[in-house]
């Protein structure tokens, strides 16, 4: 794998790192810090892949770890209040159901995200995650399930 290769694909999917960024980590400035650290990771690393189309799961894992890594390091640390961003494009059920994506947990919420907002196929998504083909789909199932209960409780609650 050629630098200016890996150079550019990396760029290419920068938008992509900050998306999963932002579904696991609340704050802005760790999101920044998690896709410099999977940027810096995979410049480091990536020479080794030799077969070019794992790249982008490979780099998807990378930037997941980066974000686990900074979560740790946020459990020792005294918690500040976050305050929801706020932007007068968002409608009422794009707010809705990011607050249900982030009722979830990891575990379910990481799938979903892959597989329907950033197009990753099963077979990817299971790649990226590092899990079995079967453990991608009964997560996504549990975690559409729980999402649904708690769009409902919210419907009626209104």
């Amino acid at each position: 794998m050629t630098e200016q290769y890996l150079e550019q694909s990396i760029l290419a999917y920068t938008d992509l790192l900050y998306r999963i960024s932002t579904a696991l980590l609340r704050n802005p400035q760790d999101r920044e810090d998690a896709v410099q650290s999977a940027i810096e990771t995979a410049w480091r690393k990536a020479k080794g892949i030799r077969d070019e189309s794992k790249l982008k799961s490979w780099l998807t894992r990378v930037m997941i770890n980066a974000c686990y890594s900074i979560l740790r390091r946020k459990q020792w640390e005294t918690p500040v209040e976050n305050f929801p961003e706020s932007s007068s494009e968002t409608s009422l059920d794009a707010l809705l159901l990011r607050d249900a994506l982030d009722k979830l947990p990891d575990g379910q919420r990481l799938p979903l995200i892959l597989h329907y907002f950033e197009g990753f196929s099963i077979r990817e998504t299971a790649k990226a995650l590092g899990w079995p083909q079967g453990t991608v789909l009964s997560r996504m199932q549990r975690g559409r399930e729980k999402m649904k209960e708690l769009l409902l409780e919210e419907h009626d609650g209104r």
